[in-house]
């Protein structure tokens, strides 16, 4: 195979928003009601935390396979994320990095997303769930109220814009507050590539010229 066949092969897989728009697809055919009743059931989006030794008791993973201590999408809360140097404090946060990049002593730093708390008090709720139900934002998910959560919150939105950082051994030790469900990481992982991958064909064209110019 040539680059260029490489390349053909990856149009679609690699930069691709297929998967958003099937989302917003499903979420168009919903009433504003149905939307909320869906996607705050219990298990619908998130879950808790999934942990390693009950995945092995279970039969689902071999106790051979890594231990992992988080999972990619996991929202946990802690006071030792940073963003451009400065430190947060009081926020929740969903894990970025791949499940497999999580095991100890594999990296030392690992990227959050924040996590944005939706008030029933806040004049813009409605139109903030409108929107966020819609699945219609590619800068914005939206998350049902999670455990520990005030009574004030209606919802939550992870916010992919503004990426955090924090060191492994600080987010091992950070409170896991839930796992995604499978369809919550599905999700999850077309707002990523929507937001770090997309790629319009006009940025393909400009590319592909100066390829075939060098």
């Amino acid at each position: 195979m040539s680059l260029a066949e490489l390349e053909r092969s990856l149009q679609e897989l690699s930069h691709g928003d297929e998967a958003l728009r099937t989302v917003q697809a499903f979420a168009q055919d919903l009433s504003r009601n149905e939307r909320v009743q869906l996607f705050n059931a219990s298990g619908a989006l998130v879950r808790f935390p999934i942990h390693y030794e009950a995945a092995v008791a279970q039969g689902v993973i071999a106790d051979t396979e890594d231990e992992f201590v988080l999972l990619q999408g996991d929202i946990i809360r802690t006071d030792a994320a940073y963003l451009l140097g400065e430190r947060l404090v009081g926020r929740s946060y969903a894990i970025v990095n791949s499940t497999c990049d999580l095991v100890p002593g594999r990296r030392e730093y690992a990227l959050l997303l924040p996590l944005h708390p939706i008030l029933r008090t806040e004049s813009s709720a409605k139109a903030q769930l409108g929107e966020l139900l819609s699945f219609r934002s590619n800068r914005r998910m939206y998350l049902p109220p999670l455990p520990g959560d005030s009574s004030d919150v209606v919802g939550n939105a992870i916010v992919f814009d503004g990426v955090a950082g924090i060191r492994m051994d600080d987010a091992i030790l950070a409170e896991r507050v839930a796992s995604l469900s499978l369809v919550g990481w599905r999700i999850f992982g077309s707002h990523l590539r929507g937001v770090l991958t997309r790629a319009g064909e006009s940025e393909a064209t400009l590319r592909r010229a100066f390829t075939e110019s060098s």
